[in-house]
């Protein structure tokens, strides 16, 4: 009977886990929710960068429908006006363009009209523009940086 408490008594006082045990389990979670952290960091990166680019690409096509309906560009003025209610550009009652807003507060899609100026729906209209926008991270179009995008595309050297 002793021999059978005294077993007994052994396996109470070793259950549970010891504090170094518990320690070492608090670094490896530690270490692998800083992992993690990392790579998420990564990844809103290439999000936001993404989207940049699909902004990229949706204002070129709408100002190309622009240049069309309105034999011009928009001003930097009415750019401006439209980004900051985010609104459309109008020309004849056809929306043509809505500046989008960039992903982060930190940065905007900078517009500037260019070439020479005539008029079009009402309006001074430009042959020329470029958007000045920022990657974060490393893109299709190249490392990260600034960017211009043109009637000509997209450049790492202002157009004008």
């Amino acid at each position: 009977m002793l021999g059978r408490s005294l077993v007994d008594l052994k396996r109470q006082t070793q259950q549970g886990f010891t504090l170094i045990e518990l320690l070492v389990v608090v670094a490896i979670i530690g270490l692998l929710s800083s992992a993690i952290l990392v790579g998420m960091g990564n990844a809103r990166i290439r999000a936001r960068d993404a989207r940049r680019l699909s902004d990229v690409q949706q204002v070129k096509s709408g100002l190309d429908v622009h240049y069309n309906v309105a034999s011009g560009y928009p001003s930097t003025a009415d750019w401006n006006t439209a980004q900051s209610a985010s609104a459309f550009l109008t020309c004849s009652g056809q929306n043509t363009v809505k500046p989008p807003q960039d992903p982060t507060a930190a940065q905007v899609y900078a517009y500037t009209q260019g070439g020479n100026s005539t008029t079009g729906c009402a309006t001074t209209v430009y042959s020329d523009y470029k958007l000045e926008f920022t990657t974060e991270g490393a893109t299709t179009i190249g490392p990260a940086g600034v960017y211009y995008l043109s009637p000509r595309g997209i450049t790492t050297t202002p157009p004008f």
